[in-house]
């Protein structure tokens, strides 16, 4: 299994972003929000965090441990826009504890 994150795999263009988040499903945890959009015909990823958490080394710790998550889990996600968001609960876990179990429904469903 690849673990790497590609430059192709973000998500970038301003129209893109707004697009997906419009159309987007929404999976909520305590240390993050995942927003999906299934109808893309590749995967790509945005790694953001919540306004409320104040200092640039927590925000980056944040989408560092997002990008760490998503790496090691990456085949559990389907082609498609994914969209993760982190909370300050995320600080909480260490980095080898990234492997939080995750409930993505295969079709259609709600979170």
């Amino acid at each position: 299994m690849n673990e790497r994150l590609s430059k192709s795999e973000i998500l970038r263009g301003r129209k893109l972003i707004s697009w997906a988040f419009k159309n987007s499903k929404t999976l909520y945890s305590d240390e993050f929000v995942i927003l999906r959009v299934c109808p893309y015909g590749e995967r790509k990823v945005l790694f953001a965090v919540e306004r409320k958490v104040k200092g640039a080394v927590k925000r980056n710790r944040i989408k560092r441990l997002l990008r760490e998550f998503y790496r090691k889990n990456k085949d559990k996600f389907q082609v498609g826009i994914w969209i993760f968001i982190g909370r300050e609960a995320l600080l909480r876990i260490k980095s080898h504890e990234i492997h939080i179990p995750l409930i993505i429904p295969n079709k259609g469903g709600e979170g």
